[in-house]
């Protein structure tokens, strides 16, 4: 085990080995991807096992790199606030909707 610092906080926490990731294309300390929640700050919800990141109105929102809500193990549930929702850019809604047609 090793300490690895949340993001955007003072807060080590014990963690896994980098080596031992479970799914190494993404972790919530190891390897985090570039979604649109990273400036929020980390926080571990022990009584669930889940990384969640905290909004600015103070709201957990899910860590989308978090391996409980990627197998969805967790299903993710929490009081939102709408932070959590990254809307479709125009090229992503423009594939979308030419996939359908």
């Amino acid at each position: 085990m090793e300490y690895a610092r949340l993001e955007h906080t003072q807060i080590d926490l014990r963690v896994h080995e980098k080596d031992e990731c479970q799914i190494p294309e993404a972790c919530t300390i190891h390897h985090r991807t570039d979604h649109h929640m990273r400036s929020f700050k980390q926080f571990y919800r022990f009584d669930r096992g889940i990384m969640e990141r905290i909004c600015t109105h103070g709201i957990g929102h899910p860590d989308p790199d978090d391996i409980s809500i990627i197998r969805k193990v967790d299903d993710g549930v929490h009081n939102c606030d709408g932070c959590c929702f990254r809307f479709a850019t125009d090229e992503e809604y423009n594939d979308a909707k030419n996939q359908v047609e």
